[in-house]
């Protein structure tokens, strides 16, 4: 620590000739679903700099154009456009502008404050080549709603894709992906270990290894979290009961469908629905 002190300081520098656009969870309820914080784009001035030694966010930078500088392994090293930067929680690291150069990156923060955040298996910082217009373009599109006209059906939307192509650029598609895309279209089943094992074409112990080296979760878990993710949608749509979303996701009582939601969310169904549509509503049950 005492070398990671010596070429890095803890700086939160942004510019007065930067220019930022910024959405947080409080302009954009679906954030909470997904753990995100803060999303935004930067147009970085020659000042900008970001040092931090000991970080409770997780944090996904993309460069989009131009060229900084990303500190990880001890040194500064250029960053170019075409890279995301991924920075976990409690991993030092800093990241700047090069005076002479223009630099725009966009970015997702996400933070373990809220109980649904992502716990993503990477122990420091890295670099990783990254399609830069899906996640540049879902960003700038979920701004233009927030400031505009932020209808909730298209907030939710544009924060499923920011969180999606954030998820496929810090962890690329894994050999699980088809089963998961499988049960993503069958929610309603009774879905368990054993059935997603033989789904897989592989034993329950091979099954519980690699979900942990692609997910770090355990298979029931994401099962859980695949769910709930489709139960927000659903309940951000107004068009379902409470207990046509619990069974639309596997739940036969409501009661059980209301506790597990709490338990991953933070919140009721009936208190997510108020927050996502303006409305405020009683406890469900």
């Amino acid at each position: 620590m005492l070398e990671i002190n010596a070429s890095l300081g803890e700086k939160h520098i942004i510019g007065a000739q930067t220019q930022e656009w910024l959405i947080s969870y409080k302009e954009c309820a679906p954030f909470r679903m997904y753990g995100i914080a803060l999303v935004g784009i930067t147009q970085a001035g020659p000042q900008f700099c970001f040092e931090r030694l000991a970080p409770t966010i997780t944090q996904l930078l993309v460069g989009v154009e131009g060229e900084g500088e990303v500190w990880m392994d001890g040194d500064w090293r250029p960053f170019e456009a075409g890279n995301a930067f991924f920075t976990p929680a409690h991993a030092p690291h800093g990241y700047r502008a090069v005076p002479g150069k223009p630099w725009r990156v966009c970015w997702v923060i996400y933070t373990t404050e809220f109980r649904h955040g992502p716990t993503l298996g990477i122990s420091k910082p890295q670099v990783a080549p990254v399609d830069v217009a899906p996640i540049s373009s879902a960003i700038q599109n979920l701004h233009r709603e927030a400031m505009g006209a932020a209808e909730p059906a298209m907030l939710r939307d544009w924060s499923s894709l920011v969180h999606a192509y954030a998820q496929r650029a810090i962890a690329p598609t894994g050999r699980l992906q088809p089963l998961w895309s499988d049960v993503g279209l069958d929610l309603a089943h009774p879905w368990s270990v054993e059935d997603l094992a033989d789904r897989a074409g592989m034993s329950l112990e091979h099954l519980r290894r690699l979900c942990h080296k692609e997910i770090d979760r355990s298979p029931m878990r994401y099962v859980t979290e695949l769910r709930m993710r489709q139960a927000a949608a659903l309940l951000a749509s107004e068009s379902y009961t409470i207990e046509e979303v619990a069974s639309r996701v596997g739940y036969e009582n409501p009661f059980a469908f209301s506790t597990a939601f709490k338990r991953c969310v933070g919140h009721s169904p009936s208190q997510y629905r108020g927050k996502i549509t303006g409305k405020e509503i009683g406890e469900f049950g």
